[in-house]
């Protein structure tokens, strides 16, 4: 039904031009609303529509009206009375369709909405603010512990990224910025999945934004971790360099040690560890000496490791890395499990235990003031697919549930 939309535009686009005499405005608004076939709309918009269209006829069945030019025999009071009635109508043509496409992209679930996400790129323009409630809706729900009806809010995400709508970026960073586990029970694998991507795309040029979110003990410790990851997209973009990004972790990581916020610490050293860290070394090195780090997730070997390597390491890392932002949303979602008819595959068995080797520069550090946190499992890179085969990193995967 978009064909309505776009008639209902053309009515609406008429009745306001002030270039064209007020009879010829009504004229050519009627014309483009003529013919049009309300059978298939809803019940209630139909009746809308009908009776918006009564009161139109109401007014011109006062007049004798066979021609265009007729309508010049019409009075300037009936002719405005009658222009009104069309702008409303067409205004609420364009609200129902609106309602309806939201509640197609609600209605996603187990099977991606391509018609319903084909109207919103159609109709963008007027679908951004709409989207935007959506979400607007689904958070005020959220603190409210009610479950937003449908998967609109989810879809309202993926969307305005890849319209680059930045006035969307507010509530959007409002949504993944509500407390515990509302982001996930939102957005589920996005957050670990696209967030990142998401926050490069609006929140490049404001390091300080990440700073602040990675330092928020109050938000998901999972969009915190986001936050840290997204400084590797912008040196790939070109947005930051290198050294300014270690700056910035390096900075949060002291205030993070500082806290003994052990999260936050193991995260912000296995993002450093991207960027082979030397000028680092001295606060991973206090973090691993008072037992802060999760070395399940990251152990000091594979810091050395990267330091060792250098620029190799960095280079590595950032051919690695996903595109920014969202690029086509049913490309992106196609292949999720939750919208493949495929069966998910059964996740096989972590392998037993292995021994974490010794570092040779953590021998010469001496031995850790406080027990780490040890692995109970193998070690496996944290950008390598994760061996349960959900497809994801390890470091999004098993490697973070640990």
């Amino acid at each position: 039904m978009s064909d309505l939309i776009k008639r209902a535009q053309k009515a609406r686009a008429f009745a306001a031009d002030l270039s064209l005499p007020q009879w010829q405005r009504l004229s050519e608004a009627l014309q483009a609303l003529s013919g049009l076939e309300l059978s298939d709309l809803a019940d209630d918009v139909r009746e809308s529509l009908e009776a918006d269209f009564a009161g139109v006829n109401r007014v011109l069945a006062e007049y004798s009206l066979t021609t265009y030019e007729d309508y010049r025999t019409m009075s300037d009071a009936d002719v405005q009375e009658a222009l009104d009635i069309v702008d409303a109508a067409a205004s609420h043509a364009i609200a129902a369709e609106l309602d309806r496409i939201v509640e197609e992209l609600g209605a996603g679930v187990g099977k991606l909405p391509v018609d319903a996400i084909g109207e919103t790129r159609e109709h963008r323009d007027l679908m951004v603010p709409r989207l935007i409630r959506v979400l607007r809706e689904a958070a005020s729900e959220a603190r409210a512990n009610e479950t937003p009806e449908g998967n609109a809010h989810f879809f309202a995400v993926f969307l305005l990224t890849e319209f680059q709508a930045a006035e969307a970026f507010p509530v959007i960073l409002e949504v993944f910025s509500l407390p515990g586990e509302l982001p996930h029970d939102l957005f589920g694998d996005a957050v670990t999945e696209m967030l990142a991507r998401i926050l490069a795309r609006f929140a490049g040029d404001r390091p300080e934004l990440l700073d602040a979110m990675i330092a928020d003990s109050s938000l998901n410790e999972y969009v915190r971790w986001e936050a840290a990851q997204t400084y590797l997209y912008l040196v790939r973009d070109g947005r930051l360099r290198r050294e300014e990004v270690v700056q910035h972790l390096q900075r949060n990581l002291r205030q993070a040690i500082d806290r003994e916020d052990m999260e936050m610490i193991t995260e912000l050293i296995g993002e450093l560890a991207d960027f082979a860290p030397k000028e680092a070394i001295q606060e991973i090195t206090e973090a691993y000496q008072r037992g802060l780090v999760y070395t399940g997730m990251i152990d000091f070997g594979t810091v050395e490791e990267g330091i060792a390597e250098g620029d190799d390491c960095l280079r590595r890392q950032l051919e690695r890395c996903p595109p920014t932002g969202i690029k086509d949303t049913i490309e992106e979602l196609r292949h999720w499990a939750a919208f493949s008819e495929k069966p998910a595959r059964q996740r096989p068995p972590l392998p037993p235990p292995a021994p974490l080797p010794r570092s040779p520069l953590a021998a010469e550090l001496g031995e850790p003031i406080r027990k780490p946190v040890v692995s109970h499992g193998s070690r496996f890179g944290r950008n390598d697919p994760c061996p349960c085969g959900s497809g994801k990193k390890y470091k999004k995967c098993c490697g973070a549930r640990k």
